[in-house]
């Protein structure tokens, strides 16, 4: 016992204390004579000298001394904050619960000798001395529903307890006790956490009962634990010292904190840590894509796995510090997930905080799950959407991994990375915490709204991982390959269906018209679309306002010239992303004016904004021509945007409503025509459907048009006279197909006068000579505000005499 009291006195020495103490919430008091008169801490190794590899399992002394600490000055909470990286493993032991540890009627501590973590020096102005020659056994806990660990000793009877906890924000590892018991007159401590519990070397300072009967605390136990480590150096080598902080106040001023901190141990060395080359890291870390179809939303597993080398004569693996994932080109983020889709503000998640995240459950993207060798238990929790622009990054993109501890929050934010061009997808997660684990599982969501989408052709790809430690800059590389290998039919093909007709299909009728283009899932995506109405179907400008250009370009039309509404769903799956969401407003419709050569347009100001992201508004503008002869509406887009904020827009279905009141008039021939269309695809694919477009009740039209002549000049043989012709229908009637002139005997074409005749070459071009022109026409219509007017020319044909040609121009 004699030989086993000085080895315990020799303890003393280095002994110190790794002590945390959560801070009181009391307020501050005025100052007091209360004071830490000395803070100091020691790694050292099995041959007792310092310890500063990085990684190795040292032991941990700290030791912190009161000044006047009697009287209401008397310590109450202290608290150690550790440097980053370094940690306690309390797994890799026993434990000990606190009715052992108070030891009932016998007023010391019966904890199993497996359960020692290290050794407590308590010391006192007055009063009772350690268990054996003032050193008191220090014994891991069973940990409460909310504690990362627990230890303690028993000080007579008097058990004090230290909780480890994890600091928000840095994710520093601290230790403490609060509200120390008054009566103990304490004026230091010293607390050592052994590198290695079960290592031999600390038998003779290891505790336990023995004997028969009365209860006998003996030392000079050993173990029948595992040889594993518990006390590991950071994994991290800055070149610069790291820093322990103490923190404490006492009952005579509760709250009125004082403190203190180290940057080197009692012999001056500082806490310098090196030898960052020697560490393991060999991580894996391997993504499983929720789906193996083309075109298809996905599901994304991502998990990590870090071998921790948990042996006590090496090194412990060096700590992962970023990890970067970039998908293949054609995998990106799905449309089809925004709809319904919530956001997490900063403040909603407390980044810095201990306090619960309050994210909305929409926010929600998927869960992770984090096996680390410090708990028991995995911690568990969600993947949930940031808030666009303002998150720790100020991305457009960017997600936090949010999880549940014993007592502390795990907020980490990382950031996703979409090109703008090509909507390929790169994650990163930078600066993680400086703490072990054994594998990291993140789970996106599946089904129908997943968060990504897989390449819209079949064939193998690969997904490139990159993974940093706090040890070295240079990251592990890897290339995972992925395989999409299932329906693959779709791939390639360009197949656009169209449907068309007019609400009200009668002959002259107002009606709106409706337009829809579909794409199936997978085939190459739309990039423009060429509409021709069949003859007949006209629309009534007259009174309609006209968009000027200066406002079309932004898509700030006035509301008079709205003609319609526009529809469009885009995204992969069985539930696109219609833009706008139902019972939101439609997207407007408008007319505008003059527009690359065509006298008319269609202005479609499409908001971006679904769900929590909102990009503003996309504007796309469409020529209205008119054909010269037919009189048919040919519409053709502007080429349709492709990419929007890095997301890919895979048009699914586009409709177009032209229902403004007194617009749109149906045909007034029952003959079957067709709304005829030519569309592209981003893959220079070309597709041409058409449909049947058909009116009845031609008979219910009424048609009796009045023509009327008017000559002027003399009525001699030989004269030249002026001839005008009127022609004139009314209301309700079917339109002219075709007039037939024929003059009477005594008119006759003076063909010594014809001596300028316009070729078909030079009506092409609008440029007919000045003496073509042999007459001038006037057409009056209630669709139009002002009338057609123009000259007739004498136009060269392919029958004997020349063509009558009137070109009307007007509104």
């Amino acid at each position: 016992m004699n030989r086993t009291r000085k080895t315990l006195s020799r303890a003393i020495v280095t002994a110190a204390a790794c002590v945390a103490v959560l801070a009181a919430t009391a307020s501050a008091a005025a100052a007091a004579p209360f004071h830490l008169s000395t803070f100091g801490t020691a790694l050292t190794g099995s041959d007792g000298a310092s310890s500063r590899q990085a990684g190795a399992h040292a032991d941990l002394t700290v030791k912190a001394e009161f000044g006047d600490p009697h009287g209401d000055g008397t310590v109450r909470d202290l608290d150690v904050t550790l440097p980053a990286g370094l940690v306690g493993n309390p797994t890799v032991v026993s434990t000990c619960g606190l009715e052992e540890l108070s030891g009932g009627s016998t007023g010391v501590a019966l904890c199993p000798s497996d359960s020692q973590v290290g050794i407590a020096v308590p010391e006192f102005g007055s009063g009772p001395a350690g268990t054996i020659d003032g050193i008191d056994p220090l014994y891991n806990l069973a940990p409460g529903p909310g504690d990362a660990a627990v230890f303690g000793f028993n000080q007579s009877g008097v058990t004090v307890i230290i909780r480890a906890r994890v600091t928000p924000g840095d994710y520093t590892i601290a230790s403490g006790s609060v509200a120390i018991n008054q009566t103990l007159d304490i004026t230091g401590v010293g607390l050592t956490f052994w590198g290695v519990p079960a290592e031999g070397k600390h038998d003779p300072q290891r505790v336990g009962t023995c004997g028969h009967g009365q209860i006998t605390i003996c030392t000079g136990r050993e173990s029948s634990l595992p040889v594993k480590p518990f006390f590991t150096n950071p994994t991290s080598c800055p070149g610069s010292p790291v820093s322990f902080v103490a923190v404490a106040d006492s009952w005579g001023a509760p709250g009125a904190f004082v403190t203190s901190s180290v940057s080197s141990d009692r012999s001056g060395a500082p806490f310098v840590f090196d030898g960052c080359g020697r560490l393991p890291f060999a991580p894996t870390l391997v993504p499983v894509p929720g789906t193996h179809r083309a075109h298809s939303p996905t599901g994304l597993g991502v998990e990590l796995v870090l071998p921790s080398n948990e042996g006590p004569k090496g090194f412990s693996a060096a700590h992962v510090r970023k990890t970067v994932i970039s998908f293949p080109p054609g995998m990106s983020v799905s449309p089809s997930a925004v709809a319904g889709l919530g956001a997490c503000s900063e403040a909603e998640v407390g980044l810095g905080n201990n306090h619960p995240p309050a994210c909305p459950d929409s926010a929600k993207l998927g869960n992770v799950s984090i096996d680390t060798q410090l708990l028991a238990d995995p911690v568990e929790g969600e993947v949930v959407l940031a808030t666009q622009n303002a998150n720790p990054f100020g991305s457009t993109y960017a997600i936090y991994l949010l999880a549940k501890g014993p007592g502390f929050y795990l907020k980490l934010p990382g950031e996703l990375n979409l090109d703008k061009q090509t909507g390929q997808l790169k994650v990163v997660f930078d600066d993680l915490p400086q703490l072990p684990f054994e594998s990291v599982h993140l789970d996106f969501r599946g089904g129908p709204t997943a968060p990504l989408t897989t390449p819209d052709t079949c064939g193998d790809y690969s997904i490139r991982t990159e993974v940093t430690s706090w040890a070295s800059p240079t990251p592990v590389v890897a290339s995972v390959p992925m395989q999409i290998d299932e329906d693959c039919s779709g791939g390639g093909k360009f197949n656009p269906s169209l449907q068309a007709g007019v609400a009200n299909p009668v002959a002259g009728a107002i009606s709106p018209l409706t337009i829809r283009i579909r794409r199936q899932d997978g085939e190459q995506n739309v990039s423009r679309l060429d509409v021709t109405l069949p003859e007949g179907e006209l629309a009534k400008l007259k009174g309609v306002e006209v968009c000027p250009d200066a406002l079309a370009v932004t898509g700030a039309c006035p509301i008079g010239s709205q003609v319609g509404i526009s529809t469009t769903a885009i995204g992969t799956g069985a539930f696109p992303l219609f833009v706008p969401q139902p019972g939101k407003d439609p997207t407007a419709l408008y007319l505008g004016g003059p527009y690359k050569g065509a006298p008319y347009s269609l202005i479609t100001k499409v908001p971006a904004q679904s769900g929590p992201f909102d990009f503003g508004m996309i504007v796309v503008r469409t020529a209205i021509n008119v054909d010269p002869v037919t009189s048919q509406v040919i519409a053709k887009s502007d080429p349709l945007p492709q990419i929007l904020e890095g997301v890919p827009i895979a048009y699914r279905d586009v409709r177009i409503e032209v229902q403004k009141p007194d617009f749109t008039v149906n045909p007034t021939s029952c003959e079957q025509r067709y709304v005829t269309t030519t569309i592209s695809s981003i893959d220079g694919g070309t597709a041409h459907p058409s449909v049947p477009f058909k009116v009845g009740d031609c008979a219910s039209l009424g048609f009796g048009p009045k023509l009327a002549f008017k000559v002027r000049g003399g009525t001699n043989r030989g004269d030249y006279q002026a001839l005008t012709a009127t022609l004139t229908t009314h209301k309700h009637e079917a339109n002219i197909s075709r007039v037939a002139v024929t003059l009477p005997h005594s008119e006759f074409l003076a063909q010594e006068h014809i001596r300028t005749i316009c070729t078909r070459v030079q009506f092409a071009d609008k440029n007919c000579p000045q003496g073509s022109i042999y007459g001038f026409a006037k057409a009056t219509t209630p669709l139009l505000d002002k009338p057609l007017e123009g000259p007739v020319y004498l136009r060269s044909s392919s029958n004997p005499l020349p063509d009558l040609v009137a070109t009307m121009n007007g509104q």
